[in-house]
């Protein structure tokens, strides 16, 4: 096994106790890390670099469009086939997005050649990484709501006010809190 089959419950990449917490449940191969290392040497390698970081701004040109499809069919077919995680390329990559901008040229390339065929494991792969993307949100995210396993908030009001203790009696001359929505119409939970 290589470095990323370690737990780090509890540490951030650099080691430190502090900020998010990454929890690899999944161990990596070596032959998967090497795979994964080597797409992304490709990624960052002339002629793909280029392509691929025009992707990422969404300024594609004409010809970026089949190599970069192609390619993600390949990396979606060593997915597909289990020779590489599914969770770890759906970590690092974001092929559903990537799909996005290049489904309509790969439909259209379909069409053209005849071949129904062109680019269906990536297809695939991206309706695959948009589930994940659903069910693993952002790790940032974590930071700004609660995380995975957090309990959730108690019930507003002053601490020690839970749900099975009365509320305070209404001060004289105020209305029923019963008559009266606190929070207005249309106000209230943003969940």
């Amino acid at each position: 096994m290589i470095g990323l089959d370690a737990k780090m419950a509890g540490q951030t990449p650099g080691g430190a106790t502090s900020g998010p917490r990454f929890d690899y449940a999944a161990k990596i191969s070596e032959t998967e890390g090497k795979l994964f290392l080597g797409l992304i040497q490709t990624l960052h390698s002339e002629p793909t670099a280029s392509a691929f970081g025009r992707l990422m701004r969404k300024d594609l040109r004409e010809d970026d469009y089949v190599q970069l499809a192609h390619l993600f069919e390949e990396v979606s077919v060593l997915a597909l086939h289990g020779l590489i995680s599914e969770e770890l390329l759906f970590d690092g990559f974001a092929l559903d997005k990537y799909w996005d901008e290049l489904r309509e040229d790969a439909m259209r390339l379909r069409t053209i050649t005849g071949n129904d065929k062109f680019c269906e494991n990536f297809e695939i792969a991206a309706e695959r990484a948009r589930r994940y993307r659903q069910d693993f949100p952002p790790k940032l995210r974590w930071q700004r709501r609660d995380r995975p396993g957090d309990q959730p908030p108690g019930p507003p009001g002053p601490p020690g006010r839970g749900p099975d203790r009365p509320p305070d009696p209404d001060p004289a001359g105020s209305p029923s809190s019963s008559s009266t929505p606190a929070a207005g119409p249309g106000q209230g939970s943003h969940r």
